[in-house]
């Protein structure tokens, strides 16, 4: 079973930053324009590490990844990041407003600890995602560089007999840090040092066994990275830093626990003809117009696997006529496809009708993926799409059922809201020095 530990986190200090101004979305949620907007706020915002420009006289001796680690060093020895005394557990309270229209305001809560590194096929912490080669060697190279992890693995444990929240928010006082960022978020952080306490934390998830709902890309680069230094080392060392990754663990019952659903366009079809596709779209699914979206998305609570949909003429509810039929279009595809709204989606519709197979989907040349129903509208809407489809959020049974089986999702299947901040706190893998290489 995975074990969890806790560790001496690098912070930011906040007597001499501000939180706000100096933390940032996950890297891969940074586009240029938030990138360009966090450098104004402060000279220590953690964009210049996480997400570094490129320059053209780059070198391998001077580069993005050497900048961050330069950085990196400057900022500690100047005071601008702290190493408190204590090893310590994190708690984290996410407190939010829901995008998706859930009344009031949420609350997630949530342990930021180090965990010890398995392998997949080792079935102590599983995977609903499959990864990409070109964010890895990214996230190694800066992980190599810099010898600390300043993102968070998002991960999941089914419920336990007494919750994580209850032990750790006993007795807490005021957080480390507070701040509310880009989404309206506050995030308040608390530092856990008591040893009774790390200890009934400890055994409360002992048998508990992790999903990953976000981050898997880091997750595989923390694994290559420790094998790494298990090679170099002349002796292994079962609790040197580089065996953990720091995650922030969510109890599945967690009451703040989001997963927002994530909408997609379809264009740049050739010979696509409405009528003929209607037609063959027909043969599978029961097809009800609606006349807007607003109904649309009210419809698709309605019941299991609805899709909504619009073209350039109407809007339409799509319902499976009958999903025992469909199963054999799934026949060489991963275990529980079939019982998932946005597999049901692309093997069914974008594959079998449109021709966009999982070639197709990686180069990304005809699926456009949006958070924002009334954003994915307007592309159709203006011409520049010809179709939208609407889904309903993935469920976390669903995660934790295709984690279990050994299964992966397809892309984009999962949207964790909301995200965790990079740079709470930092876990050192290579505490006595910077980099390995």
């Amino acid at each position: 079973m995975p074990e969890i530990q806790p560790f001496r986190g690098v912070l930011y200090n906040t007597e001499r930053v501000k939180p706000a101004d100096v933390l940032t979305q996950p890297y891969d949620k940074i586009t240029v324009e938030m990138r360009e907007r966090y450098l104004k706020l402060s000279p220590y915002n953690l964009v210049q590490i996480e997400f570094g420009k490129e320059q053209a006289s780059d070198t391998e001796t001077n580069n993005k990844y050497t900048r961050a680690r330069d950085l990196y060093r400057a900022w500690l020895r100047d005071r601008v990041l702290r190493r408190p005394a204590l090893p310590a557990l994190y708690y984290l309270e996410q407190t939010f407003t829901s995008p998706i229209g859930m009344a009031g305001t949420l609350t997630r809560k949530a342990l930021i600890a180090r965990v010890r590194l398995h392998r997949w096929d080792e079935g102590c912490i599983l995977p609903h995602e499959h990864t990409l080669s070109k964010p890895k060697a990214d996230r190694l190279a800066l992980l190599r560089a810099c010898g600390s992890q300043q993102g968070q693995i998002f991960m999941l444990y089914p419920k336990p007999e007494r919750p994580v929240s209850e032990i750790l928010g006993r007795k807490l006082g005021q957080p480390t840090m507070e701040l509310l960022d880009d989404y309206q978020v506050t995030n308040k952080l608390w530092e856990i040092t008591d040893p009774a306490v790390i200890t009934a934390t400890q055994e409360t998830l002992r048998e508990r066994k992790f999903y990953i709902a976000d981050g898997h890309h880091r997750y595989e680069t923390a694994l290559a990275f420790r094998d790494e230094c298990r090679e170099a080392a002349a002796k292994r060392d079962v609790n040197a830093p580089h065996e953990f990754v720091m995650a922030t663990l969510v109890d599945t019952s967690d009451p703040g626990l989001v997963i927002l659903p994530t909408h997609r366009t379809v264009g740049n079809l050739h010979a696509f003809d409405r009528k003929t596709f209607w037609k063959s779209l027909a043969k599978q699914f029961a097809i009800q117009t609606q006349p807007s979206l607003e109904k649309l998305l009210r419809a698709m609570k309605g019941g299991p696997h609805l899709i909504g949909m619009r073209d350039a003429e109407e809007f339409a509810l799509l319902r499976p006529k009958n999903l025992e039929l469909l199963r054999p279009m799934f026949a060489d595809k991963p275990a529980l496809w079939d019982r998932l709204d946005v597999a049901i989606l692309h093997v069914t519709v974008l594959e079998a009708l449109l021709g966009i197979n999982e070639v197709r989907l990686r180069e990304e040349s005809n699926v456009t993926y949006w958070r924002e129903p009334e954003k994915a509208l307007e592309p159709v809407q203006s011409g520049a799409a010809q179709l939208a489809f609407f889904l309903n959020p993935t469920r976390v049974n669903e995660v934790q059922a295709i984690a279990d089986a050994r299964s992966r999702m397809p892309q984009k299947s999962t949207d964790f809201y909301p995200k965790l901040l990079s740079g709470l706190v930092i876990h050192e893998v290579c505490p006595d020095h910077v980099g390995v290489r």
